[in-house]
């Protein structure tokens, strides 16, 4: 007996499929699909994010361009030098929080790639009845038990 895939939950050969404590003949499976459900609050919020993301940077080059075009540099005055020494501290600043709040934002995005934010399920007719065999939110898993599913029964195809 070939197998395909296993994991801890997850267990394709080319004779059976078990799913936790499910199993599944091949043979009895004649029909097999993919859906995709609805996004999550997760993938909603990482959408959110992204958008108050590119709002957060813009708005702050604009609020720093009409504050650079307002403020009048006199250099005759004595204090000159010491409010351009703040402007400069204060856009540094501004700078080194700004790059905090976005590193952590595109962290989170780049997490949301890994788990997903949409629930795949794997569905089959078995035995004259659509059943769900396998839901997960985590894209990579789903692909290679999909593609592992799909390899086994073509095997059995082949070798029938």
């Amino acid at each position: 007996m070939t197998t395909f895939y296993r994991d801890s939950g997850i267990y394709v050969g080319s004779a059976e499929l078990h799913v936790e404590d499910q199993a599944y003949l091949l043979d009895d499976l004649e029909l097999v699909w993919h859906r995709h459900g609805k996004r999550g609050v997760q993938q909603v919020a990482i959408i959110a994010a992204r958008v108050a993301l590119v709002a957060v940077v813009l708005g702050a080059i604009v609020i720093a361009a009409v504050l650079a075009q307002a403020f009048e540099f006199d250099l005759d005055r004595d204090d000159t030098v010491v409010v351009l020494g703040g402007v400069v501290l204060a856009i540094v600043f501004c700078a080194g929080a700004g790059m905090f709040i976005i590193e952590g934002v595109i962290t989170m995005i780049e997490r949301s790639y890994e788990t997903g934010g949409v629930e795949h399920q794997i569905w089959a007719r078995h035995l004259d009845e659509d059943l769900l065999l396998f839901a997960t939110r985590a894209k990579l898993r789903f692909g290679k038990v999909y593609r592992a599913l799909q390899r086994a029964i073509e095997h059995r195809d082949i070798y029938r």
